[in-house]
């Protein structure tokens, strides 16, 4: 996987493709809880769950783990 960043600042995004599929991974810091929510899309349809991390960069591995494990489920 060769992540591209697309947007930075409150919406941090990056994205990919695997095994022909896209994924983008979402994240920016919630005041509120003091960590990284993680969104995980592929290809548009959003991945079911509630996924955080104390920093981004782990918050985008997580996120392309999360979809990488999704996919390989297909």
């Amino acid at each position: 996987m060769a992540r591209i960043q697309t947007e930075n600042g409150f919406r941090n995004v990056q994205t990919d493709d695997y095994k022909g599929r896209k994924v983008e991974v979402v994240t920016g810091w919630d005041s509120n809880s003091d960590k990284y929510p993680v969104h995980v899309y592929i290809d548009g349809e959003k991945v079911v769950g509630k996924f955080i991390a104390d920093r981004m960069e782990e918050a985008f591995d997580y996120g392309f783990v999360i979809a990488a494990q999704e996919i390989d489920q297909l």
